[in-house]
C-alpha cells in the first residue's frame, strides 16, 4: 500500500485550519472562523460533531438560523449512532456540571477531545444552543420541548428561554 503524501498534508492542513477555526471562535473573531468551518465543512466527506457544532456556532453568529438548526441536529443525529465512549471514566464532580449549566461555554467552539470524554455534556451543549435558536425564531413549542429533556431545566439559559417561552404561549 503506498501513503499519498499529499493527502496527509491536506489531513494535518485541515487539522490546522480547524484548530485555528476553534481558536477564531473561542476569541469571537466569526469573520476569520466563518470561513474556516465553511471550508472544512464543504470538504468533508462525512462530517464530525465538532465540525457540525463548529460551522452552527458560525452560522448562529452570521444570523442564519436554519442553518445553524440543521448543523445541530445532524450533530445531534451523529451522537445517537456514535460508538465513542458516552461517559468518562469517573463521574465528573458536581460542582463541575453547576458551573456548566450557569456559564455560556456552550458558545465556545468544541474539538475531537472534548467528544472524546463526555458525550452527555456534549449534547447538552448543542441543545443549549439550539434553545437559544429556537428563542430567537420564536418558535416557542419547540423552546419548551427541548427545556423538558433531561438536565436542561438546570441550564441558565434554558430557564430564562422557558420562561419566556411559557410566558408567550399564555398570553
Amino acid at each position: 500500500m503506498l501513503i499519498d503524501k499529499k493527502e496527509i498534508q491536506n489531513h494535518t492542513d485541515d487539522a490546522i485550519l480547524f484548530a485555528d477555526g476553534v481558536n477564531f471562535i473561542n476569541t469571537s473573531q466569526w469573520i476569520l472562523a466563518y470561513p474556516i468551518f465553511e471550508y472544512l465543512d464543504q470538504q468533508a466527506k462525512d462530517k464530525s460533531v465538532p465540525l457540525c457544532y463548529n460551522i452552527a456556532l458560525c452560522y448562529t453568529q452570521a444570523k442564519q438560523y436554519p442553518e445553524a438548526i440543521a448543523a445541530l441536529e445532524s450533530a445531534l443525529n451523529k451522537i445517537k449512532v456514535s460508538s465513542i465512549v458516552s461517559n468518562p471514566i469517573n463521574p465528573l464532580p458536581a460542582n463541575l456540571w453547576l458551573n456548566e449549566y450557569d456559564s455560556n461555554h456552550y458558545l465556545s467552539g468544541l474539538n475531537e477531545t472534548a467528544m472524546a470524554f463526555n458525550i452527555n455534556l456534549i449534547r447538552v451543549r448543542i441543545r443549549r444552543l439550539l434553545v437559544d435558536l429556537h428563542l430567537t425564531l420564536e418558535n416557542w413549542q419547540e423552546v419548551i420541548r427541548l427545556s423538558s429533556l433531561p438536565d436542561m431545566d438546570k441550564c441558565k439559559n434554558v430557564q430564562e428561554a422557558s420562561i419566556v417561552a411559557k410566558s408567550k404561549i399564555n398570553s
